[in-house]
């Protein structure tokens, strides 16, 4: 990009550095996309500030625009720091849901007593608990170790990698089930709440399916349909 003009009589007054006014307005409109891939621009925000600044310095005083490459600099370090900030705390986010996830799903499966499936219903999402008891919790429990044998290991699929942190939301995780007796498929739905006390959401199940093509239906579900 040629930020020189051409025409004699323009060279006469220093001309506006489109890049350094791209800079600016790159870098001002990717700050409020932080949580949205608004760090890639921010990067180039900064690339072209300094460009910018190094054709203005070499231009011989025919083009302006130092405080715009300056703004788009500022700027786009800014929204690139803030990118990597937001990436790392979705991401160990992530890990904290997948735990609870695998906690909960091994809770439910190794509930054999009133102690344990009380346990495991405390990972239970609240609109879930409200139908579904301790006590049907280990009868489901009793029946999957019946079918396949003690649960081993949870394996994820796919998952929602990018959820709204706003509000409560509901998620569908595509698993592998490992049994004594070999691997399933199915999947967990669960919840996504924010208590009154936290600012972080924490996940619950809300329903468990493993495929069983020996099942009438195809599948074990739980709890069962109404």
């Amino acid at each position: 990009m040629n930020d020189v003009p051409d025409d004699p009589a323009v060279r006469s007054r220093p001309a506006l550095s489109r890049l350094a006014l791209s800079s600016a307005v790159m870098g001002v409109v990717a700050l409020p996309l932080v949580c949205c891939g608004g760090g890639f621009a921010g990067a180039l925000s900064v690339l072209f500030g300094m460009i910018a600044l190094d054709r203005i310095k070499r231009s011989g005083a025919t083009l302006r625009g130092r405080g715009w490459a300056w703004t788009g600099i500022a700027a786009g370090f800014a929204t690139t720091i803030l990118s990597m900030m937001w990436i790392s705390a979705v991401t160990g986010l992530q890990q904290q849901w997948d735990a609870q996830l695998d906690n909960g799903v091994r809770l439910t499966f190794d509930a054999d007593s009133e102690t344990t499936s009380k346990l495991a219903l405390q990972s239970w999402s609240a609109a879930s608990s409200t139908s579904v008891s301790a006590g049907q919790i280990a009868a489901f429990a009793a029946d999957v170790r019946g079918r396949y044998g003690a649960f081993e290991s949870l394996g994820l699929v796919t998952k929602d990698v990018f959820p709204s942190l706003v509000g409560d939301h509901t998620l569908t995780h595509v698993v592998t089930f490992d049994f004594a007796s070999g691997r399933r498929t199915g999947a967990v739905t669960a919840r996504l709440h924010t208590p009154v006390d936290s600012w972080s959401p924490t996940l619950q199940i809300a329903s468990i399916v493993v495929n069983d093509p020996d099942a009438p239906d195809g599948s074990l579900v739980f709890p069962p349909p109404i």
